[in-house]
């Protein structure tokens, strides 16, 4: 990649990130300014632009209006989801909000329900909500008057969300009846079927921006708001001006429900909410003390495996061994040390709801970096994977990637997932991107070279062995190899080895 020096002078620089985190409020200073350039430099490549560095001055002095935002938001834009993501936090929607919400109003005699679901991407969170809700009226629901809002700045999502078609990458969870039901087959793609087509009102919302409450729109008096994995692409200013903003918008007996990841942005913005399943709610009126003094964070040390072994075929998802110490991370609040070390011990023995909990809570601690928010993210997708529970490990995974997409063991842990789970093609492209971003990656040269091997791509895995051993005979027979779960070099040397001379 160029340097940003090459690329564009400070000035323009500047310029271009103040305005992207003014119109979206995507924060990309200190470290991630390498980041913004790689992306404008991708939607530069799509449009053909020629001269990169006169397109990017050109790009910081125009006029950002509504057309310029829209045409730069796919490149800022994160379109991954799928059907019945986070189950378990729309599982504790309907039972614990949903339906005692329905029962006071019937009581009452106000059979009226108002719900947004904004960032909502491509649609699925949407559609997932209208069913709940149709589940949860049965035969009473033509009596009610159900607004079903859905927004997102990216227009071209909003259109394939209003078409409601999606593919097999939107069923994760394998939940056949679930399809059947509510979809129908059109060549390779499931349409929304017709009964459940035209219920909800999709539109453009920067939430960054936009004027909240806004009643002429139906963005007030909302009964339940699901902003879940956008927050935490903000900077804090701007994610704290979006919680006010949506938290006004509720009800009185509303509820805001965020990812996990983003409680601590909530907690940072002087808000005291709880936990709703896997994902934390905020209510009308959430506030909490003041923060205490911070102190230095917990050292993101490796998980002490309790023996040393050879990695099975489908190895446990354990913490790296043997890995260069990550930067400092700034200081948050006191709070996140015991619950660090308390999800560290937990995970190590095995207690796997105990080391999610103290994840959570951690997560929820005011404070913490981008790098702090992914390692507590890959953890947790170790502890669902050590469960054998893709889609829940998967879905932290991709949360640790949105929050740091240069993450060689997000990729790693992605690839031990797809090898656990039979997708040996998915496993060798997860590798192949942890090796480009780590190429002394020992561990994912072996996992390579087996793989291939497997495949009958003799040459190729003969090649990765070879890195694989040529990188292990740099290092003491004694190291123990990152991301091995207590694997010296000498013992992996050795099934190097054993896999050369044709022995699996």
């Amino acid at each position: 990649m160029e340097t940003i020096e090459a690329l564009c002078s400070a000035r323009v620089l500047n310029v271009l990130l103040n305005k992207v985190h003014q119109h979206l409020g995507q924060d990309f200073s200190g470290g991630r300014t390498s980041d913004l350039l790689r992306r404008l430099k991708l939607l530069a490549l799509e449009r053909g632009e020629g001269d990169l560095q006169l397109w990017l001055e050109t790009l910081a002095f125009a006029e950002w209006d509504d057309a310029l935002v829209q045409s730069l938001t796919p490149v800022f834009s994160v379109g991954e989801t799928y059907f019945r993501r986070d189950s378990e936090a729309l599982d504790w929607v309907a039972r614990q909000h949903l339906a005692p919400l329905i029962a006071r109003r019937r009581e009452d005699g106000r059979r009226r329900l108002r719900i947004w679901s904004a960032a909502c991407c491509t649609g699925e969170e949407a559609y997932s909500l209208l069913f709940i809700l149709d589940d949860l009226l049965g035969a009473e629901r033509a009596s009610w008057t159900v607004e079903l809002l859905a927004s997102d700045l990216n227009a071209s999502f909003l259109q394939r969300a209003e078409h409601g078609s999606y593919g097999q990458n939107a069923f994760r969870r394998n939940e056949d009846d679930f399809r059947r039901c509510y979809f129908q087959a059109e060549g390779r793609q499931w349409r929304v079927r017709p009964q459940w087509r035209g219920r909800i009102r999709f539109f453009q919302h920067n939430l960054v921006q936009g004027q909240l409450p806004d009643a002429a729109k139906g963005l007030a008096e909302a009964d339940l708001i699901l902003c879940r994995n956008v927050l935490m692409y903000f900077s804090p200013e701007q994610a704290s001006g979006a919680l006010r903003r949506l938290l006004a918008s509720l009800a009185a007996d509303g509820l805001l429900l965020l990812s996990a990841v983003e409680a601590g942005i909530a907690t940072q913005a002087g808000l005291n909410g709880f936990w709703a399943g896997s994902n934390y709610a905020l209510v009308p009126g959430s506030r909490r003390p003041a923060l205490r003094t911070a102190v230095a964070p917990p050292p993101v040390a490796p998980v002490e495996p309790a023996t040393r072994r050879t990695p099975p075929p489908a190895p446990r998802l354990v913490e790296k061994k043997a890995a260069a110490p990550s930067p400092a991370p700034p200081p948050v609040a006191s709070a996140s040390d015991s619950n660090w070390q308390q999800a560290r011990d937990a995970l190590a023995h095995g207690r796997y709801p105990q080391a999610q909990q103290a994840l959570l809570d951690y997560l929820a601690c005011a404070g913490l970096g981008q790098a702090q928010k992914r390692d507590a993210c890959l953890l947790m997708a170790r502890s669902w994977a050590n469960q054998q529970r893709a889609d829940e490990a998967e879905t932290w995974l991709q949360r640790a990637l949105a929050l740091d997409p240069a993450s060689a063991a997000a990729y790693w842990l992605t690839a031990m997932l797809a090898q656990q789970t039979g997708a040996e093609q998915a496993a060798l492209v997860a590798l192949q991107k942890a090796l480009y971003l780590e190429p002394d990656f020992i561990l994912a040269h072996f996992y390579q070279a087996r793989l291939l091997r497997l495949r009958g791509q003799l040459a190729a895995s003969d090649k990765a062995l070879r890195n694989c051993m040529q990188l292990l005979g740099r290092r003491a027979p004694d190291d123990l190899v990152s991301e091995g779960d207590g694997l010296s070099c000498a013992q992996l040397l050795r099934l190097c080895e054993q896999l050369k001379e044709g022995r699996r």
